[in-house]
């Protein structure tokens, strides 16, 4: 047994570390509180940034298809910008089988049946 006290040697504090201990030792809130606090706010960041990965393929892909659906309606209701002008009506490309013919269905606004002169 008393060879033990030779094999343990004892040891100094470093300068101001017998101080620090004492205050750890007094105040252990603070220190766990900030902890408590950082991971938290580490969580939070990181489901936030999980659910933006999450949902941006869906968000990218919802405004794809509306510019798809507000071009086609556009192309659909606005008079084409090239050989034809309507002042007072609407036109509809339709299909072609020859790349060289344009068809196009107009209609006026003020579209009636001719009055029959008697």
């Amino acid at each position: 047994m008393h060879d033990d006290n030779r094999l343990f040697v004892e040891l100094q504090p470093p300068a101001g570390g017998l101080l620090r201990l004492q205050q750890s030792l007094t105040h252990p809130h603070r220190s766990m509180r900030q902890r408590g606090l950082r991971l938290a706010a580490g969580f939070v960041l990181a489901v936030s940034v999980l659910m933006t990965i999450w949902q941006l393929p869906g968000v990218i892909v919802r405004q794809q298809q509306t510019a798809a659906l507000t071009s086609a309606l556009r192309a659909a209701i606005a008079p084409p910008a090239h050989d034809i002008q309507l002042i007072d009506g609407a036109s509809l490309e339709l299909p072609s089988n020859d790349p060289n013919v344009r068809l196009y269905l107009v209609q006026s606004a003020g579209s009636h049946a001719p009055a029959e002169n008697h």
